[in-house]
């Protein structure tokens, strides 16, 4: 019984310290350092991009104003007040 506690202690540590060598060694790979890279570079674009013009406001696309929801039965968007889907004729009511 003593046998198996120290062998299921010892494969914990065996694991956490395997765990945290691969851990460190992606942590400090060129890969890591270029992802970083890259998000600091997107933060900077990203806070000196000038703000565009707002998008347009629902009320001035009448498309806008329908509300549309997917079909169950295809996955085909229909209107979510339509009785029957368009595409598959689905009773949708």
């Amino acid at each position: 019984m003593l046998a198996i506690v120290v062998w299921l202690i010892g494969m914990l540590v065996f694991f956490f310290v395997l765990f945290n060598v691969i851990q460190h060694a992606l942590n400090t790979s060129n890969m890591a350092k270029d992802l970083a890279e890259i998000k600091e570079l997107l933060r900077e674009r990203a806070a000196s991009r000038a703000p565009a013009s707002p998008p347009p406001v629902p009320g001035d696309i009448p498309e806008l104003r329908k509300i549309y929801d997917r079909c169950p039965g295809c996955g085909h968007i229909v209107e979510a007040r339509a009785a029957v889907c368009p595409e598959c004729g689905l009773n949708l009511s």
